[in-house]
């Protein structure tokens, strides 16, 4: 979803006019399949299965496949991206019962939603941003959708000057889950299989996307601090009588997050000039068991050890920990490849 949304918005170049008139004959004949419809439409069983239970009523996600429908057998096909965008924005926000905590969740029930009159100011407010945007339309973008830790294959040697990004942080937030409704909407997630492979390919940040096979661990088995907050999150573990399988994992996906952050670290080397600058948004965390692990502090070590300078870490801003209420930094670690 993120990539699909990515892709567009970095080479959309369609006629603002021309995109409101479609979304107009779009939106009616929508409206018309729906004044006809006798039964309700609804997800594949498979499909159904992936989603937050409540997440959207009978009513709502009926309106919206309809919809769905209407724009892919809409012409020109060259559109149909920015509709299925504006559907996917109108999905969350207006039909379905979805909130945003830190973590999603499901609030109220949604017995009837105005889907495709949301739908169409969505589309308008696209075009608007197109009318904006126009002069920048010639900017040549790229958008890869794959594994950070494999990036080397992807980019060719000695072509980044400056990375800035904010990674997942060790959180037990379960990030496939935060666009889960719009990608099973749109047919990116179609099957538990399609969830598994989405979720092997992210960093390890959850106890959700952990598996038997995972050894990015092994990268940093000599880190002593690492291997500390490790052992203090097992030890509370086991003082709390913690004992549900999640919960047996936290201390191995704190070990997975580090390693698979190393693991991106020295697959990207090959693509950095010399003189690179790299930013990293990261958050410090007491997710697991109230154990704190200073991510930025941490991810600075490691990235040292692996031959980056590290430049400084700037305090970004703090946040409220969900469980404690205690404020927690949130920061950029700056780091310099010199070689």
């Amino acid at each position: 979803m993120a990539h699909f949304a990515s892709t567009l918005k970095a080479t959309a170049s369609a006629r603002p006019s021309a995109l409101q008139k479609w979304a107009e004959q779009v939106g009616a004949d929508a409206s018309q399949r729906i004044a006809r419809a006798r039964t309700l439409r609804t997800l594949r069983p498979e499909a159904d299965d992936l989603l937050l239970a409540d997440c959207i009523g009978p009513v709502p996600l009926h309106k919206t496949l309809v919809l769905r429908e209407a724009i892919e057998k809409a012409t020109p096909e060259s559109l149909r991206p920015y509709g299925l965008l504006a559907l996917a924005k109108t999905a969350v926000e207006t039909a379905s019962n979805l909130h945003f905590g830190p973590e999603v969740g499901v609030r109220g029930r949604k017995l009837d939603a105005p889907v495709v009159e949301a739908w169409l100011r969505n589309v308008n407010q696209m075009a608007g941003h197109l009318r904006l945007t126009k002069s920048n339309t010639l900017l040549p973008a790229t958008v890869l959708r794959a594994d950070a830790r494999e990036i080397a294959s992807l980019i060719p040697a000695a072509t980044i000057d400056a990375v800035f990004t904010s990674p997942p942080y060790p959180n037990e937030k379960d990030y496939t889950r935060t666009t889960r409704l719009e990608s099973v909407l749109l047919g990116f997630l179609n099957s538990k299989v399609d969830l598994r492979e989405l979720k092997q390919s992210l960093i390890r940040s959850n106890t959700r996307n952990v598996y038997k096979a995972d050894d990015d661990c092994s990268l940093v088995a000599s880190n002593e601090r690492i291997n500390k907050i490790a052992g203090a999150i097992e030890k509370r573990r086991l003082v709390l009588g913690k004992t549900s399988g999640f919960e047996k994992l936290y201390a191995r996906v704190t070990k997975l997050y580090f390693g698979g952050m190393a693991r991106h670290l020295e697959a990207i080397k090959s693509a950095l000039r010399p003189g690179a600058h790299l930013g990293y948004v990261v958050g410090d965390q007491a997710s697991y068991l109230q154990v704190h692990i200073p991510t930025g502090t941490i991810l600075a070590e490691i990235a040292s050890d692996m031959g980056y300078r590290h430049v400084r870490t700037d305090l970004f801003r703090t946040r409220i920990a969900t469980a404690t209420r205690q404020q927690m930094r949130e920061e950029v670690v700056v780091l310099r490849w010199e070689s």
